[in-house]
């Protein structure tokens, strides 16, 4: 899997909250209806990276 089909996974899976990993994370109370806080900063993150790599890879 490369680095946008990992991105797009997590931003599929964002919205899967509710489930028994949710209990207790900690982060619960930020997810709403915008999907998982944790799953949503990582997949933040790694676009980030990717969008970093893509810059440097241009020079």
């Amino acid at each position: 899997m490369n680095i946008k089909e990992l991105i797009n996974s997590l931003n599929r899976l964002k919205v899967q909250t509710g489930s028994l990993a949710c209990l207790g994370c900690g982060h619960e109370h930020n997810c709403g209806t915008c999907g998982c806080a944790i799953i949503r900063e990582a997949a933040d993150k790694l676009q980030a990276v990717a969008e970093f790599c893509e810059r440097r890879s241009d020079t």
